[in-house]
């Protein structure tokens, strides 16, 4: 069997020990890698109702058959676990340069148990894999432990993801930093990593990717390329491009989700970024398109601030849930966010949270908590990060933190799982996307938004969304068991991905049995969140996207129709095959 490493790591942090089993080429071809490969390890070995901080939890990271090919973008791998912020179904995934040294290394899926009693790192150089007293590492920023990382173990080349102050401090959405600059960013992997005492993985492996059949497989990797478009926006201002069309549609979320429109967006769409701090474009491995934007504040009081980004995610959740007014600002946040390793969608979300609370008089606060304020947003940051204070509530997720403050009638959440930055008001696809997704409100599992934006789809149309999101998710769950990046989906047709499945590994697979493959791994997915008490009921929106409409914008005067949701969601389960309940089969 070729594609895959063919082997599965285990490590016990406890004992600081390690086996490996065998990947057989029923449970690779059932489960494809990463995502389906996670979601049946996490579904068969995490018991029933633990608490996700606890040595009981594990944490699965897996990359897929064509991780480390030349597959374009072959770059990434994920992260599954029990997600400490919505005590569901969690999974991340990240690029950069890190994926493919997992599966150079010799190894398909790492799965961690237990707990260490004290800090440590691990070393996984081939077959080589050390435990390291990591005490001294305890409290540095992700990017002083990355380079830390790579000089105590002499191996520059080596690729480190490391968690910052906020997942020691089991903030329940702290995420995993690789590459500096790239994150295995939602649903909390830091938080789950910080408590079994992990402070950092370097990974660097000798081994080749051996394929069945080289010559086929290169020949379907140029028909891809061409399908890519050459110097598009995506390439010239990369996710940050979403700033200008989301306000043009009025569906920017803005102060904390009361409106679809910042006034102020051109201080922070692409093209300010690139006249003001933008400095170079950056590939993750062998990727053709080159989304993310080297960016550096020359000037000023952030002067110094060095990112990779911002993304539009960043943009979104700090300029339009924060409305902070300036581009400058919002790189060094981003910068903060990646050093103490935090999510920014989290982030942004929950201080926009904490200000529209000040702002109704319902909170009260040692200092005044305004939009606008960037001083403020890095003040709480720290707080967060370090569990001080009102942070210490924040820590939480909006969800938890509504909870503690009686502030439930204001969070905005779907599952518990803070809504990145498409309102759903301004796309029905998104708003059942957000409502149905098995990790909370996520737009990374349909993209639906980019369907509807561009007119493929009727964004406010009803009838035929439930069939048209499960498919999008059918093929994103392949996209992300193979894995591949999301923003090169429309490259990859099903019969691409099918044979290079089998070009690559010399398994036949059709494309009818790859999508096969994609609706079990999101059913397993399910079964775990059913299994922790997920049901129809969750699968819902906050009040506000049904009873707020925008004032302005091109999505104004627009809401979620109850009525609508329940008819997309049966529509849903039926093209699932699940129950009106939500339950996939047995």
């Amino acid at each position: 069997m070729k594609g895959y490493a063919g082997q599965i790591l285990k490590i016990d942090v406890s004992s600081k020990s390690t086996k490996i089993e065998r990947l057989d080429e029923k449970k690779a071809k059932e489960c494809i890698g990463g995502k389906g490969l996670g979601a049946r390890i996490i579904l068969d070995e995490v018991p029933p109702h633990i608490d996700p901080l606890s040595p009981s939890n594990t944490l699965v990271f897996a990359v897929g058959p064509l991780t480390g090919t030349r597959a374009p973008t072959s770059n990434r791998y994920g992260a599954f676990f029990k997600s400490p912020l919505t005590g569901i179904w969690g999974e991340s995934y990240s690029g950069g340069h890190l994926g493919p040294q997992i599966k150079k290394a010799g190894y398909d899926a790492i799965v961690i148990k237990n707990a260490s009693p004290s800090p440590v790192y691990i070393s996984i150089i081939d077959d080589d894999i050390q435990f390291h007293d990591a005490t001294a590492l305890w409290g540095k920023t992700t990017a002083e432990t990355e380079e830390a990382v790579k000089k105590d173990i002499d191996e520059r080349k080596a690729k480190v993801m490391a968690i910052g102050p906020a997942g020691e401090n089991l903030v329940k959405f702290a995420c995993i930093c690789n590459d500096y600059y790239r994150q295995l960013g939602r649903a909390g992997a830091g938080a789950v990593m910080g408590s079994k005492k992990i402070k950092a993985i370097a990974f660097m492996g000798t081994r080749e990717v051996e394929l069945e059949n080289e010559e086929k497989f290169d020949a379907v990797v140029k028909e891809v390329l061409n399908r890519i478009p050459k110097d598009g926006p995506m390439t010239k201002y990369g996710t940050p491009v979403m700033v200008n069309n989301q306000n043009a549609l009025g569906a920017f979320p803005t102060h904390y989700w009361q409106k679809g429109f910042f006034d102020s967006h051109i201080r922070i769409n692409a093209p300010t970024m690139e006249k003001e701090i933008l400095d170079k474009n950056k590939a993750c491995w062998n990727c053709p398109v080159a989304c993310g934007k080297m960016s550096s504040v020359k000037e000023g009081k952030y002067k110094g601030t060095v990112v990779e980004g911002p993304e539009y995610e960043t943009i979104f959740a700090f300029g339009g849930l924060c409305e902070i007014a300036d581009i400058k600002a919002i790189a060094k946040i981003n910068e903060v966010c990646d050093n103490l390793g935090i999510d920014t969608i989290t982030s942004g979300n929950v201080i926009g949270f904490a200000m529209r609370a000040y702002e109704l008089g319902r909170l009260n606060s040692e200092f005044p908590m305004k939009f606008g304020d960037d001083e403020v947003v890095l003040k709480l940051l720290d707080m967060i990060a370090r569990r001080e204070g009102l942070g210490n509530v924040l820590a939480e997720g909006v969800k938890s933190a509504s909870q503690i403050l009686g502030l439930e009638d204001i969070a905005v959440h779907v599952k518990g799982l803070e809504p990145p930055g498409y309102d759903p008001r301004g796309y029905n696809g998104m708003a059942l996307s957000y409502a149905v997704g098995v990790r909370g409100a996520d737009h990374l599992r349909s993209t639906a938004y980019a369907y509807e934006m561009r007119g493929v789809a009727d964004r406010f149309a009803v009838t035929g969304k439930g069939t048209f999101i499960k498919n999008l998710e059918d093929k994103l769950a392949v996209i992300d068991s193979s894995i591949l990046c999301c923003f090169v989906r429309d490259a990859y047709e099903w019969d691409d991905l099918a044979n290079l499945y089998t070009y690559a590994t010399g398994i036949n697979m059709s494309a009818t049995e790859l999508k096969n493959a994609g609706a079990r791994a999101i059913d397993n997915a399910r079964r775990f969140s059913v299994r922790e008490g997920i049901s129809r009921k969750d699968d819902s929106l906050p009040k506000i996207f049904h009873e707020l409409p925008f004032s302005d914008g091109s999505s104004r005067m627009h809401v979620v129709v109850k009525e609508d949701m329940e008819r997309m969601l049966d529509e849903y389960y039926d093209a699932r095959g699940w129950s009106r309940d939500g339950i996939p089969p047995v």
